[in-house]
C-alpha cells in the first residue's frame, strides 16, 4: 500500500501518479522498498563487494563513482578478491556504509572550491543613491566619526530593515547566522525580491549550520540575476550532517556568527538579531530580548570590508555548489507566489502597520540629524578564525582588550551567554577587589535557550558573588503587570500567542565601561564566541551611550532579573522584586532536582572550552 502524501512531487515512478509538491519543493520516500533504496533524500544505494563482504552503501551520488574507484583500488591493492560470497541484512548496510564513508573522507570534508573572481561592496558606485544623499553631508559635518542609533525594540529593528531594503538601490550585502522560513525570514525575502526585481545586487551570506531547511529557498532565489547566495562553511554530506560532526568535528564546531545588514554601502546594522521570529515580537514560543546598532560614517567602511572578506574566503561557497538542485523542485517563480502570497496575509500586513506604527523610520531617517556621532571601531574576527589559522591581532577579543579602556568606577555587562573562564574570572574578580562595581546580566536556566552553557556558567556564581561582583539572571517570563497594551494589542491582530509574547529569553551582547564606550555586537563573553566562532561588534566612544545603559538598568534590572545573593552558608539565593513585595528563592528558580544533578554533572565533563 502507497502512501501519496511520501511520493516524490510532482512526479513518482513507483506510484505512477502526479501529486502535489509540499514543504518547499523536498523530495520525499513513500514506501518500504523506494525507503531503502533512497534512504535519505538524493541518496543512491551501491553494492561494493570485497573478500567475504557485501557492503549496502547510501552516499551522494555525486562523490559516489570516485567513491567506488577508490574503494576498488583500494581493494586491488591490498590483493582483496573482489567478489560476492556473503549478502548482508539490508539493515546493517547502512552501518557499513558509514565505516566506509569514515574511512574513506578523511579529517576534511570540505568540498573543493571552484575559481571564484572576488567581487568586492564597492565594486559598484553608491555614490548617487538616495541613501548616499542623505547621509553624505553628515559625514562631510564630522569626518571620521560615525553616527549611530541604538536599536532596543524589536519592532524598531523590523522596521529599520524592511525600510532599507525598500530603499536600497543599487547593493543590500546581508551577512547571517541564522535566517528561518517563517514569517520574519519570509517577509524579508519578499522585500529583497522587490528589490532584486527593480534592480538592486543583492549578496546573501548563510552560514550552513541552520541552512539545511532553506536550501531549496536559497536554490530559487539564486536563480535571480540579481541574487546571489553563498553558504559558509558547509556541510559536504548534506544528508549525513551528523556523520561529518564525527569526523570533521574541527571546522564544524567553528561557525560564522556575525550578524551584519548593509544598504548601498551606506548604513549598516549590526548586533545579536538573526533573521526568524523569536528577535522581532512575532514567535509564538518565546521572544529573544536583543539589542541591534545603526550606523553611518567610518564605521560602514570597516563592515563593508569585513563583508567582502567573508564573501570571497574560500570557505563561502556559491549555493548551488553546494546542494544538489535534483533534491528540490522549488524555482523562483514558485518562490516569489509564495512569498507574495504569504505577504498579503491579514496577520502579516497588520504586524507591519503595528511595526511602522511604533515608530516612523521613514520619517526619521529622512528629516532627523540626530545621529550621535563619536569616534567608533568596529571589532571583528577574521574568517581565518574558522580555520584556526587566525593571527591574535585577528581575533575580535584581542581587538576588544585593546580598545577598551581599563575601568575606573562601573562596568555593566549583558551575554545571553555568560561563560567567563578561569582567566576570565580572575580579570573581573581583579577589578572588583579594587572598586570596580561589576555587574552582569545573563539568563536564567530556565530563560537559557542553550541549557549546557548554564552548567559553565554556574561553577563561577559563588566565587564571582564573594568577590563583590553583582550578579543578575533574566526572568523566563514577563510578569502581566510588565505587559503593555501594545503587546496585547499586537498578539490580536497578528494572531500571535500572548503566551508566546510574555515568555523571553535574553540574547543581547553589550557591554558599557565607566560613562564613556559600549561595546555592541554579536560576541557572547563565553568560550565558544572567544576561540570558536567568527564575530562582530562596534566600540562606541559615547558617554551619553554608556550613562543610557547604567541608568536603564538601575531602574530595571529588579524588574527583569533575579539579583543573585549569597547567605550566611555563602549558597545562593535568588532575590526577584514583585508588586507585593521581594520575593526569596533558595532553589534555583523553575529548574527540577533531576535536571539540578544533570547540571551539576555537565559542569565537571572537560568540554567548557567547546560550549
Amino acid at each position: 500500500m502507497t502512501d501519496p502524501r511520501l511520493c516524490n512531487p510532482p512526479y513518482c515512478k513507483y506510484c505512477k501518479t502526479d501529486i502535489k509538491a509540499q514543504n518547499y519543493g523536498i523530495r520525499r520516500p513513500h514506501t518500504l522498498t523506494h525507503f531503502f533504496e533512497k534512504l535519505t533524500f538524493g541518496l543512491n544505494v551501491y553494492l561494493l563487494t570485497a573478500g567475504n563482504y557485501t557492503l549496502r552503501t547510501v552516499l551522494p551520488e555525486d562523490i559516489m563513482p570516485r567513491t567506488i574507484k577508490t574503494a576498488i583500488q583500494i581493494a586491488k591493492s591490498n590483493s582483496i578478491t573482489l567478489k560476492i560470497k556473503v549478502r548482508l541484512k539490508q539493515q546493517y548496510g547502512f552501518i557499513f556504509s558509514m565505516l566506509l564513508l569514515l574511512i574513506l573522507s578523511g579529517c576534511n570534508t570540505l568540498p573543493k572550491q571552484y575559481p571564484i573572481k572576488p567581487v568586492y561592496a564597492h565594486d559598484i558606485d553608491t555614490s548617487q543613491t538616495h541613501l548616499a544623499q542623505v547621509i553624505t553631508p553628515l559625514k562631510h559635518m564630522h569626518p571620521e566619526l560615525t553616527g549611530y542609533h541604538v536599536l532596543y525594540e524589536p519592532l524598531d529593528a523590523l522596521a529599520a530593515r524592511i525600510h532599507l531594503i525598500d530603499q536600497a538601490e543599487k547593493t543590500l550585502d546581508l551577512q547571517y547566522y541564522i535566517w528561518d522560513n517563517d514569517r520574519i525570514g519570509s517577509l524579508a525575502l519578499y522585500k529583497m525580491i522587490q528589490a532584486a526585481d527593480r534592480g538592486v545586487k543583492i549578496r546573501l551570506l548563510i552560514d550552513d549550520n541552520n541552512a539545511k531547511s532553506m536550501e531549496a529557498i536559497y536554490l530559487a532565489l539564486d536563480q535571480h540575476a540579481n541574487i546571489e547566495v553563498k553558504l559558509f562553511n558547509p556541510y559536504r554530506f548534506r544528508q549525513l550532517r551528523p556523520i561529518e560532526m564525527v569526523i570533521d568535528l574541527k571546522r564544524i564546531n567553528r561557525r560564522m556568527h556575525n550578524k551584519t545588514f548593509t544598504a548601498d554601502n551606506q548604513i549598516a546594522l549590526i548586533g545579536g538579531r538573526n533573521m526568524s521570529n523569536h528577535y522581532y515580537n512575532v514567535s509564538d514560543n518565546y521572544q529573544f530580548s536583543d539589542v541591534d546598532v545603526m550606523l553611518v560614517g567610518q564605521a560602514v567602511e570597516d563592515i563593508n570590508h569585513s563583508f567582502d572578506e567573508y564573501w570571497n574566503d574560500n570557505y563561502a561557497f556559491p549555493v548551488q555548489q553546494i546542494v544538489n538542485a535534483k533534491q528540490y523542485y522549488l524555482r523562483y517563480e514558485g518562490l516569489k507566489q509564495q512569498l507574495t502570497d504569504h505577504y498579503e496575509l491579514a496577520t502579516v500586513q497588520n504586524y507591519l502597520d503595528f511595526s511602522n506604527r511604533s515608530n516612523d523610520f521613514e520619517q526619521w531617517l529622512e528629516h532627523n540629524s540626530s545621529w550621535e556621532w563619536v569616534k567608533a571601531e568596529v571589532v571583528k574576527d577574521s574568517p581565518e578564525k574558522i580555520k584556526d589559522k587566525a593571527k591574535k591581532e585577528q581575533h575580535i577579543n584581542f581587538q576588544m582588550v585593546n580598545s577598551l579602556d581599563t575601568p575606573e568606577k562601573h562596568v555593566d555587562l549583558i551575554s545571553a551567554y555568560f561563560v567567563p573562564q578561569q582567566d576570565g574570572e580572575e580579570k573581573i574578580t581583579e577589578l572588583a577587589e579594587k572598586g570596580v562595581k561589576f555587574r552582569i546580566l545573563t539568563n536564567s536556566f530556565k530563560a537559557n535557550d542553550v541549557a549546557l552553557v548554564h552548567a559553565f556558567y554556574a561553577k563561577y556564581r559563588v566565587d564571582l558573588l564573594k568577590k563583590g561582583v553583582e550578579l543578575y539572571e533574566f526572568l523566563p517570563a514577563l510578569p502581566d503587570e510588565y505587559l503593555n497594551l501594545d503587546t496585547k494589542e499586537l498578539s490580536k491582530t497578528a494572531k500571535i500567542s500572548l503566551k508566546g509574547l510574555s515568555r523571553s529569553s535574553l540574547h543581547a551582547k553589550l557591554m558599557a565601561v565607566d560613562d564613556k564606550q559600549v561595546f555592541i555586537g554579536s560576541f557572547n563573553f563565553d568560550p565558544r564566541s572567544a576561540n570558536l566562532n567568527s564575530e562582530i561588534g562596534v566600540i562606541l566612544n559615547s558617554p551619553e551611550l554608556a550613562t543610557a545603559v547604567n541608568v536603564t538598568m538601575d531602574a530595571n534590572l529588579e524588574k527583569y532579573a533575579y539579583k543573585l545573593v549569597l547567605d550566611a552558608n555563602n549558597k545562593i539565593n535568588w532575590q526577584r522584586q514583585t508588586p507585593t513585595g521581594m520575593k526569596t528563592y533558595t532553589k534555583e528558580p523553575k529548574m527540577k532536582w533531576w535536571q539540578s544533578i544533570g547540571i551539576k554533572v555537565i559542569s565537571w565533563l572537560p568540554i567548557e572550552g567547546y560550549m
